[in-house]
């Protein structure tokens, strides 16, 4: 699943009964024994998509989508055709790859005007590890509050649930909803999983590593 994508939902719609937090719940001390992602560029593509990683990343075709991972934290690029070190082109999410089964990957977003989301949450399955023991490629989904309703559960378009794990408070205005212990997080990571499709009907809900640098 691209991140980006997932985190700019967060953000910017609500109603995506996603799991926030106002504070980090998982910390530094909570990825030990967990691997971790291999630094460097990550990518996901549509099925079927063809494209060089050998290029730069302002040459890669729309089908494909493109981050850069450093030890804590991800870059997202708000102009594709410039290097990650030109911070202002490229938006900085912090993160912490909490040990589990499955991982917790807790994601700062900050705010956005009057949402307040802080932090969001999802799921990560390793699938491949690198002779070193780091994460080269996996599965994302993001943590949700419960059970998706099957129709919108507001005027606009919400979709929060009507059953929300036990310990996460549904956020109204959001329609999405708030943790603050560690457990009802990991709690929805588990079960999350299944709600989620297979994949988002693009074959992206995997990724993988590429290549060494930010360019």
């Amino acid at each position: 699943m691209r991140i980006a994508a997932w985190v700019c939902a967060a953000l910017m719609l609500g109603g995506c009964n996603f799991v926030t937090s106002p504070k980090p719940l998982f910390f530094a001390k909570d990825a030990k024994g967990q691997p971790q992602l291999k630094p460097g560029i990550w990518m996901d593509e549509k099925a079927g998509c063809t494209i060089d990683p050998s290029q730069p990343l302002a040459k890669w075709p729309d089908c494909s989508d493109a981050w850069v991972v450093r030890p804590d934290e991800i870059l997202a690029a708000k102009e594709a055709d410039k290097p990650a070190k030109a911070s202002s082109a490229w938006t900085h999410y912090k993160i912490v790859l909490a040990r589990g089964d499955p991982a917790v990957l807790q994601v700062e977003v900050g705010n956005d005007g009057d949402l307040q989301l802080g932090y969001v949450y999802g799921g990560l399955r390793p699938l491949k590890l690198d002779a070193q023991g780091r994460v080269i490629e996996y599965k994302l989904w993001p943590a949700l509050c419960g059970p998706p309703p099957a129709e919108p559960t507001d005027t606009k378009g919400g979709f929060v649930t009507r059953h929300p794990i036990e310990g996460l408070k549904v956020d109204e205005k959001l329609q999405d909803c708030v943790a603050s212990a560690q457990g009802p997080v990991q709690a929805s990571v588990k079960l999350s999983e299944a709600w989620n499709d297979k994949d988002d009907n693009e074959g992206r809900d995997r990724a993988r590593w590429v290549r060494e640098g930010e360019e």
